[in-house]
């Protein structure tokens, strides 16, 4: 059996109970905005890292609500993508060394704001927040 190696991407969708908003940034040199994320450095313990990167590049403690979705691009881009649910619960916004901008949106305006159409499944979970 062959090996292969992939990556895996944390995708933060964290979350404003309170504002019932959702933070999406944009690191410096893409052109449009996405969910905040990372690669998984082997051998580190998921929620550790996506909690690392999400304090990095927002500033922001969260607590990690749990898994919403995965997707798989082996075939194109050698990834797993798995996004998790957070809530911001302490830290003031403070944006990382790659991040050029972050802001908070309504979830039903998600999919505009980040000119993507999200799979079934996300979309409903993501405007259900709002």
């Amino acid at each position: 059996m062959e090996s292969s190696k992939f990556k895996v991407k944390l995708v933060g969708v964290i979350f404003d109970p309170k504002k019932r908003k959702i933070l999406i940034g944009k690191n410096k040199g893409d052109y449009r905005y996405s969910f905040l994320e990372g690669d998984l450095i082997p051998e580190e313990e998921i929620d550790k890292e996506l909690k690392r990167i999400t304090k990095e590049k927002t500033g922001f403690v969260i607590h990690n609500l749990g898994t919403i979705y995965s997707e798989n691009h082996l075939e194109d881009k050698e990834e797993i993508r798995i996004y998790f649910l957070c809530e911001a619960t302490e830290g003031k916004e403070k944006l990382g060394k790659n991040v050029e901008e972050i802001r908070w949106i309504n979830p039903s305006e998600a999919e505009k704001k980040l000119e993507t159409k999200f799979p079934t499944r996300l979309r409903e979970f993501i405007t259900g927040l709002g």
